[in-house]
């Protein structure tokens, strides 16, 4: 057999549950309270500092689920001068938080402030809504995301209808304080973002007595948890008392008035009749007009007269009649004509010359007429054969025979109707044909001018007369109103416009109208896509001059309730837990903007995205309009166009039921997992809107939706379960197209991993992730270093913790951990200057204890040759009862350099009292631990002394040290302390006497050292080798030679930092042989020095054959271990025995 050796160069690789022959090099068995690193091999971890002199205070600590937790976990960290925080909140929805800097619990305030009236101070409520949504059976269905100062929560459990998404619907309870007033009390009212003017619909759904009418209403008082409204139909008095008994939803913008229109002039002209019709009812009304009119007969005087033609003239007549009398009724109106009548003089045939010399004179003149009239306007109401008589202004007194012209008879003209048309019209609104607007048409003489005034007058004049109908002049058009609807059709349309509650064109559109005013343009017929509503906005909200704004329909559903809440930091120490303010939706409509896909679901989660908030509910995604962060919304911003800006909301598609649960965002997009199956929300462009966004399936696995996902940096891990176990995997090279490589990173550890792990976190910045469950004391690790394309180290290992683990975080190098005592701690990932150590050659050594903390004031006794410490001088040692059952040895250790015994340790165990009844309020420690002097140093040598002076101790608390002199030549040249002393609580005074008569007496001061130190638990660092074989490498692999006959010699170990540490050897057929090593030799180390060194090399014997021993190292001390390499010597043969 030769004679052989071989080295394993370093223990990066961690563990491995392969057969040993399959590992490789680096590789162990078991590794325990370790990190395996590619720079230090493989090191104790740093000890658990605890946050604060004891544990979490007001910590909920009842655990009514199985799953062992007492509440929802959470972290926030702020920034690098305040730091983080940890916070709780319970099953009950009660939030706690607490400060990892310092343990202190912080403030905690619920809803948003409002100004109490009476006192003049800010208060906040009890937080009855905010409790209401956190509120869970299982902890778990609390899901936090935390961006900046707020922390985003949402509550899975399907048990509590206030995580339900709804309509921004709430209820309360009521009280009729007059007969049309009602006032809505709701505890947290101002989380619901009303305002005074808000318009709110009321729903009295609770048989009361004296309840008032539901339906919408607007706030005109709001002032606290109440506001009031104008209601109709109640009963002064009449409450609901402590019943929910009204629901309340947010609504949109209401228009001015229950029904409405407006009216445009468009022109004024003459001689045109400026008309409507308006109704309410299918009724019609039958109207009749002239088109043919003649004369029927005149009174005119055509005989002998005085020479004048006095029933000449034209002129324009507008008439009403009936039963052919004018003027007697209003159901035949406006018949407009121009009578037009000529005259010519003449002799009068029966002028008789022969009697006038002089010839005729004026009564022997006739008049020849022409008559004539023009129908200019048909009226309303005319039938065949109604007649008007008219007489001209200039014919006055110029009819009948010459005696009656003499004596001032009118020249008299009846017109009769002698056609007419028939028309039916709507014109209803209270009585039939009330709603027929017909005002006299503008004058027909073009010298006449026509104003917008007279005819908007002669409209509302009209108006103003119909029942229920009510109208105001706003600049050159009408606003008409009702409280019940109406429809307003115009007559002449080249005249008029009118405007309800839609438009086709956006031109139609009124410049001067009603505030408030809001109507649908609807481009297209037979389409609602592209729909959208406009609201007037006057001048100073007055009626009149203004403009057109963008809004949603009038009175739909405006926002959202039951929302995820923040818990925000809004002061130093301060938090607030509040219904966050979600935009709502305030353009467009239900098709055209409809209620975000998880109306009516939970949230599962909440994400963020390419600059919007994304929601996971049931099997969509739902992402919020870019940039709104601080006030989310997810409705679109217009509904004049597509854009880029408008939410997403889109659905996983899948053959198997995909509800999500988790997701991240990585280069690609953002991948979303449901429990089997996981999706890629990307997009085509470079631009992430609705038109490319995209949610398809890229892998089916499983996935543990307890646990959110992690980013490794280029790759993406997460968790599931396995039967009895997890499994650990790792997606990469996930991209738009193709599938992702998936990995089981937990392979080689196929058991190592329990099922439902509940905790995860992991920090890149140290490439390292730690895992957990609930109510165990054991944290599983895995570390990686990656070096370009190649992962060089991907190492499984584990920590046994003091007590078990409640919720983990790492943040900026810093693994912080909650255990079941409630204690919270601290390991540093990355060394730093308050970590406990001892510093020997300029080299740091650190401690390892757990949940550490510094006690002091130890009073040491001589009797009993044991110092007690106890919270009567000011150690706080009360938190030891708060640790149950701890799973390692309490220590205390010295780790003050100014200390004669540097780096010594022991078990702290409880002082008695005389009976020998422990005292839980003093521990007791072996030896003396109080402050003692370390050095004595000479401030003056003084001259003269013939022999050695007298050192004498006094003062300082202390007692029982001993100093001599040295001299030389009358000087005092050392001081030699012989006896330390103990429990001194100040600087002793050193004084000298005797050694004959100096001329100047010597002079010194003493040192004593603090008295302080490191009290916490051991914790043990083990490392399981596996079964050493000779290796070969080839082609960059390496096999061991499972056949070969190998006896182990001995194992020389590499270590790095060392102090005390053990080896075991588990071998076949005799009892384990354990070896405790210090790594320095008697007599080669310092007084005072700790025994630790940076580098070691320790040659343990071994002479058994590979396969007959184990062989694990551990080292249960405060002092660092570090294993670096090993290598192994011993005798080989290749030789064994073929199969033939």
């Amino acid at each position: 057999m030769a004679s052989v050796t071989q080295t394993i160069p370093q223990f990066s690789l961690g563990m491995s549950e392969q057969p040993d022959n399959l590992k490789f090099p680096g590789q162990v068995s078991d590794i325990v309270n370790a990190i395996p690193d590619v720079t230090d091999g493989l090191f104790k971890r740093p000890g658990a500092k605890r946050v604060g002199t004891s544990k979490l205070p007001n910590v909920y600590t009842n655990q009514s689920h199985s799953t062992n937790k007492n509440g929802a976990w959470f972290h926030y960290f702020r920034d690098e001068l305040e730091g983080s925080y940890i916070g709780q909140i319970d099953i009950n929805g009660a939030v706690r938080i607490w400060s990892c800097e310092t343990g202190a619990e912080q403030t905690v305030v619920y809803g948003s402030p409002q100004e109490n009236a009476g006192n003049g101070f800010v208060q906040y409520d009890t937080g009855t809504i905010e409790k209401a949504y956190l509120a869970t059976t299982n902890p778990e269905n609390l899901q936090f995301l935390t961006i900046n100062d707020t922390t985003f929560v949402t509550n899975r459990d399907t048990t509590n209808p206030n995580t339900i998404i709804t309509n921004d619907s709430f209820s309360a309870i009521w009280e009729m304080t007059s007969a049309t007033q009602v006032t809505i009390t709701k505890a947290g009212l101002t989380n619901y973002n009303l305002a005074v003017g808000d318009r709110v619909h009321l729903d009295f759904y609770a048989s009361i007595t004296g309840k008032p009418n539901s339906g919408a209403v607007t706030i005109i008082a709001l002032t606290g948890s109440q506001f009031v409204a104008n209601v109709s139909g109640g009963t002064n008095g009449a409450d609901s008392g402590t019943t929910l008994a009204v629901k309340i939803t947010k609504l949109t913008d209401p228009t001015p008035d229950a029904h409405f229109a407006m009216l445009e002039l468009l022109r004024t002209e003459n001689g045109r009749q400026y008309g409507l019709d308006i109704f309410n009812t299918a009724a019609t009304t039958t109207l009749t007009r002239a088109t043919r009119i003649k004369i029927q007969a005149d009174n005119l005087y055509e005989g002998d007269g005085s020479g004048s033609c006095p029933g000449i003239g034209t002129q324009v007549f507008s008439v009403d009649g009936a039963d052919g009398q004018a003027g007697t009724s209003t159901t035949k109106t406006n018949l407009i004509f121009r009578l037009n009548v000529l005259g010519q003089q003449g002799v009068s045939p029966n002028y008789d010359s022969s009697n006038f010399s002089n010839g005729p004179d004026g009564d022997n003149y006739q008049c020849s007429y022409q008559r004539e009239v023009v129908l200019l306007h048909g009226g309303e109401g005319w039938a065949v054969g109604d007649t008007v008589t008219v007489t001209l202004d200039s014919a006055k007194g110029g009819g009948g025979s010459k005696a009656q012209s003499n004596s001032g008879t009118n020249a008299n003209y009846t017109i009769r109707v002698e056609e007419i048309e028939t028309t039916v019209v709507n014109a209803t609104v209270a009585v039939q044909g009330d709603g027929l607007i017909r005002p006299e048409p503008t004058p027909f003489d073009a010298q006449t001018a026509v104003t917008a005034d007279t005819i908007l007058g002669g409209l509302k004049q009209e108006i103003d007369a119909i029942t229920d109908v009510s109208c105001k002049v706003i600049g050159n058009g009408l606003y008409i109103s009702s409280n019940n609807p109406f429809t307003v059709n115009v007559v002449e349309k080249d005249l008029m416009r009118v405007m309800q509650t839609s438009v086709n064109d956006v031109q139609s559109l009124p410049n001067q109208c009603k505030h408030g005013y809001i109507v649908k343009v609807s481009n297209a017929l037979r389409s609602e896509e592209d729909d959208y509503y406009l609201r007037f906005e006057g001048q100073n909200d007055k009626d009149g001059n203004g403009a057109w704004t963008e809004c949603a329909k009038p009175n739909i559903n405006k926002a959202l309730n039951n929302m995820p809440l923040v818990i925000q930091r809004t002061a130093t120490n301060t938090f607030t837990v509040k219904q966050f303010n979600y935009g709502e939706r305030d353009v467009g409509d239900e098709f055209t903007n409809p209620m975000p896909s998880f109306l009516g679901k939970r949230i599962n989660k909440v994400l963020f995205f390419r600059n919007r908030l994304a929601f996971l509910a049931g099997e969509n995604v739902i992402t919020s309009r870019p940039g709104t962060l601080g006030e989310p919304n997810f409705f679109i911003e217009t509904a004049l166009s597509v854009s880029v800006a408008d939410p997403v909301d889109i659905s996983a598609a899948s053959m198997f039921p995909s509800d999500l649960f988790d997701g991240i965002e990585i280069n690609a997009g953002l991948l979303v997992f449901s429990t089997n199956q996981q999706f890629l929300l990307a997009s085509d462009d470079t631009v992430f809107n609705p038109d490319t966004a995209k949610l398809r399936s890229i892998a089916t696995f499983n996935y543990n939706e307890k646990i959110p996902p992690i980013s490794l940096g280029t790759t993406v891990a997460y968790i599931d379960n396995s039967g009895k176990f997890s499994r650990f995997n790792e997606m990469a090279n996930t991209a738009r197209e193709g599938e992702p490589n998936i990995i089981e990173v937990s392979k080689v550890v196929p058991t190592l991993l329990p099922n439902n792990i509940d905790l995860l976190t992991n920090s890149r910045e140290n490439s390292i992730v730690l895992m957990g469950k609930t109510g165990t004391s054991t944290v599983f690790g895995y570390k990686y270093f990656q070096t370009a394309d190649k992962r060089v180290q991907a190492s499984w290992f584990k920590w046994q913790l003091n007590s078990p683990l409640l919720y983990h975080f790492i943040i900026n190098d810093e693994y912080f951990f909650i255990d079941s005592n409630y204690f919270l701690q601290s390991i540093r990932l990355v060394q730093s200057d308050t970590d406990p150590s001892i510093v020997q050659d300029n080299v740091n050594f650190l401690l390892h204890v757990d949940n550490h903390t510094t006690i002091s004031g130890g009073s040491y006794s001589p009797t009993t040759n044991a110092t007690t410490f106890s919270t009567t001088v000011g150690n706080n040692i009360g938190w030891l009862t708060d640790v149950i059952s701890p799973n390692y040895d309490l220590v205390v250790v010295d780790s003050s350099t100014d200390s004669a015994r540097t780096g010594r340790y022991t078990k702290a165990l409880y002082a008695k009292n005389s009976s020998g009844t422990a005292l839980q309020t003093a521990i007791a420690l072996p030896g003396d631990w109080s402050r003692e002097i370390t050095s004595i140093n000479i401030v003056n040598g003084g001259v003269g002394y013939t022999s050695a002076p007298t050192v004498t101790i006094t003062g300082g608390g202390g007692t029982g040290a001993l100093a001599t002199a040295t001299i030389t030549d009358g000087v005092v040249t050392a001081i030699n302390l012989l006896n330390s002393g103990y429990n001194f609580t100040s600087t002793p005074t050193i004084t000298f006497s005797g050694g004959g008569s100096p001329s100047t007496v010597a002079a010194a001061t003493a040192t004593i050292n603090s008295g302080s130190y490191i009290i916490g638990y051991l914790y043990p660092y083990q490392v399981k080798l596996p079964t050493l074989y000779p290796t070969k490498v080839d082609g960059g692999r390496s096999t061991s030679d499972v056949n070969a006959s190998l006896v182990l010699h001995r194992v020389k170990f590499h270590f790095g930092k060392i102090g005390l540490y053990e080896t075991t050897l588990e071998r076949v057929g005799k009892l384990p042989y354990t070896e405790l090593y210090e790594s320095t030799n008697l007599d080669e180390y310092d007084v005072g020095d700790a025994p630790y060194l940076e580098e070691f090399i320790k040659t343990v014997p071994v002479y058994e054959r590979n396969t007959n021993v184990d062989i694990t190292l551990k080292s249960s001390h405060p002092s660092p271990a570090t294993l670096r390499s090993l290598s192994w010597e011993g005798d080989y043969s290749p030789k064994y025995y073929r199969r033939v």
